[in-house]
């Protein structure tokens, strides 16, 4: 008896349910593998997105020092260079002068968060200038276009060179590089501020910034150091010191105030007999001293040389003409030898009895003398 045997059709048929068995796990394979790759990016994503959100929410945090613009004057390009802007003493030295303007400014309800971006359009400045040298800027409308801006921040650097009274070679800003958020300058211009109008901190001593500059017609690059501050140690301390300096006047305002009268009637008098030269007088020192003609006047006398009449005013009205008077007179009164009372231009102008009254007594004692 013979067995049957196997068509080869259905050898074929067997092999090709194989084959299709084969394609449909592989198929089922790529599939699964195609989805965990997509999970797997999905994921990624997810974390990119919260890292990004991360970023964003550390960034105002670390904008106000941060962000810095670039100084494109003259031949070169100038970009403060990213490991500058890391500098713990850097981020201190701007955080100090931020807080200390806020501090200032604390009445006008103005707060910085932003150095270089609050300060570009001379608005916050010109709040800044007015509160410390009691200056009135009468240009004090919210500029928006960048012409006016510009107009404005000139107008207060203009003010602030003014009461700082810094040689042209030794001013360190501009109204372009302030305006262009360029942190040099910004920092080199708050400094001064500070320093001379007395910052109730120590500021970090010798702030060096690197710079990046870039020759524009060659596009060289080399890096090149920036002083920003010295010994901040002896500056605070001068300061601090001079303005704990007691004089005959702290005296007599505080222990003598019955003396006060006597000492007013005997400058009083010796101002007249020095203006009566000229047929001028006083009556109220607070007020007929706080343009500054008179002092101008007693100098001039005093010393016996003419003014100009261009280089003051003699009848001045506005804020700025005052002010101008009565530095001239200080000015006069330091190349004639007499040393600088311990006041400002700006403590007369306001009419500070106590500061005009020492600024009477160094001239009188200087040329009593010439009183008989």
């Amino acid at each position: 008896m013979s067995l049957p045997r196997r068509s080869e059709g259905g050898s074929v048929s067997s092999n090709k349910s194989d084959e299709h068995r084969d394609r449909s796990f592989s198929s089922k394979l790529d599939t699964l593998t195609s989805t965990l790759s997509r999970k797997k990016k999905h994921q990624r994503d997810q974390v990119d997105e919260l890292e990004r959100e991360k970023e964003e929410a550390l960034r105002p945090l670390t904008s106000g020092i941060m962000e810095t613009g670039m100084d494109e004057s003259g031949d070169y390009k100038r970009q403060v260079s990213n490991e500058s802007l890391k500098d713990p003493q850097v981020q201190a030295l701007s955080q100090q002068l931020k807080e200390w303007i806020n501090d200032v400014l604390t009445d006008d309800h103005i707060v910085v968060k932003n150095l270089c971006e609050d300060l570009s359009d001379g608005q916050v400045l010109s709040a800044l200038i007015e509160k410390l040298a009691s200056a009135k800027i009468e240009h004090k409308e919210v500029a928006q276009s960048i012409a006016s801006q510009k107009a404005k921040l000139t107008e207060v650097l203009n003010q602030i060179n003014y009461h700082l009274q810094v040689a042209d070679d030794g001013i360190k800003w501009n109204v372009d590089n302030i305006h262009n958020k360029y942190l040099i300058s910004v920092l080199h211009l708050l400094v001064a501020l500070a320093r001379h109008y007395g910052i109730p901190r120590r500021l970090p001593s010798f702030v060096k910034i690197q710079v990046l500059q870039i020759t524009k017609a060659t596009q060289q690059t080399e890096t090149i150091t920036e002083q920003i501050t010295g010994d901040e140690e002896r500056e605070h301390y001068n300061f601090a010191a001079r303005q704990q300096e007691r004089d005959v006047f702290d005296t007599l305002f505080d222990s003598a105030p019955d003396k006060l009268n006597a000492v007013k009637g005997s400058l009083m008098a010796f101002a007249n007999k020095q203006l009566s030269q000229i047929n001028r007088g006083c009556s109220n020192i607070e007020e007929d001293f706080s343009n500054g003609v008179n002092l101008v006047v007693m100098m001039s006398l005093a010393e016996g040389y003419y003014v100009p009449m261009y280089s003051f005013s003699m009848e001045p009205t506005a804020y700025d003409h005052k002010l101008h008077n009565v530095t001239l007179a200080l000015n006069l009164m330091q190349e004639a030898g007499i040393p600088r009372p311990k006041c400002t231009a700006e403590s007369i102008v306001s009419k500070d009895l106590k500061s005009t009254l020492r600024v009477l007594y160094a001239i009188y004692s200087k040329y009593k003398h010439l009183v008989k």
